[in-house]
């Protein structure tokens, strides 16, 4: 039986991101893109979330879409302002997945949180709390990969036990960039995932996920 993929993208939506715009929303439609083909090329089935955050608004733009039913993203829903809860966002985003994969066998998790500056604004959860979720997620085999720009990205990932990590320049050619490598990184990590025996352990497929 073909894995069954759940792909979730935490995308900053402070305001600082507003330099990056068009840039951010080209990558995401690339990358969604770069999930259609992966789904084309392994027969794996894949599901989609994206869920942009900022002060205001820490609303789906999709939650658990069929890739191939996902919307293309625009400046019309996508529209940085204020502060970054970082935090709130991967708890949130974090246990609802989880809660809606649920008893679900052969899976595959990949969370990809990229963010612009450093957490400001989170209520409900702390880096604590969050390194504590994110342990116990990857003791289950998810993907966590931490991109971020004007901050120590070395620093913030490993706050919240991640271990893959990407720094990027929050400038146009930057981000293209960044959305570059992730796409490249998500392609050999899917077919890799995808090809594995079931004995194979996802805690060793998941390491070095950029290199």
């Amino acid at each position: 039986m073909a894995k069954k993929f759940f792909n979730l993208i935490i995308l900053d939506k402070s305001g600082s991101m507003m330099s990056i715009r068009d840039a951010a929303i080209a990558g995401v439609n690339e990358t969604i893109g770069t999930i259609r083909s992966i789904k084309r090329e392994t027969d794996c089935p894949q599901e989609v979330s994206i869920l942009p955050f900022c002060g205001c608004s820490t609303d789906y733009m999709l939650e658990n879409a069929e890739v191939d039913k996902a919307p293309v993203i625009t400046a019309d829903n996508y529209r940085p302002c204020c502060s970054t809860p970082l935090l709130d966002a991967i708890g949130k985003g974090c246990t609802r997945l989880k809660t809606h994969i649920g008893d679900t066998k052969d899976i595959a998790v990949s969370v990809t949180i990229i963010t612009d500056g450093y957490e400001n604004a989170s209520k409900e959860w702390t880096y604590n709390s969050i390194k504590s979720l994110i342990e116990s997620l990857k003791a289950e085999g998810w993907l966590f990969a931490f991109i971020g720009a004007n901050i120590d990205v070395a620093k913030v990932s490993e706050q919240m036990a991640i271990d893959n990590a990407m720094a990027f320049s929050a400038d146009e050619e930057g981000t293209r960039r960044m959305f570059e490598k992730e796409r490249a990184s998500r392609m050999r990590w899917s077919e890799r995932v995808a090809s594995a025996p079931d004995c194979a352990s996802p805690c060793e497929m998941n390491e070095d996920y950029f290199s």
